[in-house]
Formats: structure tokens, sequence, C-alpha cells
């Protein structure tokens, strides 16, 4: 009686013929049993392949990288003789706005009526990133630099950037660059390159 009970109480889902049961292809998904559900993965090989990543991920990384936020607005003068410049904070100053990093500080119709030399905005704005350096690599040894870029049109009046270069001066940067596109007889770099000032 037992046996009868069995194949009358079934499990719900599907259930293929005897013939196909037998199959060597389709036979093995109604397989039953045998087979483990729980997968272990094999940490130490995944570790490896990562690490390998992050080594070639960081091997691929160019630590120049982009120095100047190029904008339409900033037609830099040419150069035939320069060098490369290195990262520090970049001063833009157009036709109508100066800005430190891409935010505008000041505009150049605000200042040109004023008799001091100096640009409030963007000296106080130095000063932080000069406070935010220090803290930054107080337990390195290595010193605050003084380095800045400025990358200026070449439209603008000389009064106006010396007023910029008085203001990061005033803030504690000392070793002022200029941003130059390679002019004739330059080297082949095209752009990112410095004069000293």
């Amino acid at each position: 009686m037992s046996r009868h009970l069995e194949n009358v109480i079934v499990k719900p889902g599907k259930r293929p013929g005897k013939r196909l049961s037998k199959s060597k292809v389709f036979g093995s998904k109604f397989a039953k049993g045998g087979h483990a559900t729980n997968v272990e993965l094999n940490l130490t090989s995944m570790i490896d392949v990562f690490v390998l990543l992050v080594i070639f991920l960081i091997q691929q990384f160019s630590a120049d990288g982009d120095l100047l936020f190029m904008t339409d607005k900033i037609k830099m003068p040419e150069a035939a003789n320069y060098e490369q410049l290195e990262r520090a904070p970049v001063i833009q100053v157009s036709a109508d706005e100066i800005s430190i990093e891409g935010a505008r500080v000041a505009t150049v119709a605000d200042i040109e009526g004023e008799e001091y030399w100096n640009i409030p905005a963007l000296e106080e704005k130095l000063r932080d990133q000069k406070k935010a350096y220090e803290m930054v690599r107080s337990g390195d040894g290595e010193g605050f630099k003084g380095d800045i870029n400025i990358q200026a049109d070449k439209a603008v009046p000389f009064k106006i950037v010396k007023r910029v270069m008085y203001s990061a001066n005033q803030a504690g940067y000392f070793n002022i660059n200029f941003a130059v596109l390679a002019g004739a007889g330059a080297p082949s770099d095209s752009e990112g390159s410095k004069t000293e000032g």
C-alpha cells in the first residue's frame, strides 16, 4: 500500500517522461539530488586578480594630468622658451573675470576702478588654500613651496595681471609661473608650459 501512495503524492513541478529523463542532453536537468547548492569561492585567486588589476591601473595613471583649465575665454600667449609646468593652484584671468581652480572670485570690471593693488577675494581664497595645504602636509616634512600658475589671456591689460601677481605674493605664493603655448621655434610640447615670473 505504501508503494501506491508514493506514486500518487508527488512534489509539484515539471517532470519529464521516462524517455527524456534518460537522455544525456536533457536528463541532467531533472536528475534527483547529488548536486550541492552552495559553491565556495577561492578567495586567494580572486585577490590575486584584483591585485594585478590595481597594479595595472596604477601604472596606466598619468601623473601629469591636466594642469590647466582650457576655456574659450582665454587665448594664451605663445613663447619660444619654456619649461613644463608643475601641479600648483591655477589662477585664470580672462577679459571679464578672475577665477581660481575654475571658481570665479572677481570680475575685471569691478576691480578696474579700485585704487589699492590687491584683490581681496583672490587673496583670501589663496590663503585658505595655503592653510589647507599646510594642514594636509604638516607631517611630511615638506614645506609650502609657494608655487602658483597664472593662465592669463593675452589681451588682458598688464595692470590687471600685476594686481593678480601682487595678491598672490601677499597670500604667500612667491614662485609665480605663467602658462603659455609653444610658439615658433619651440619644442613639440604644445600646452602646459611655463615661463618664470
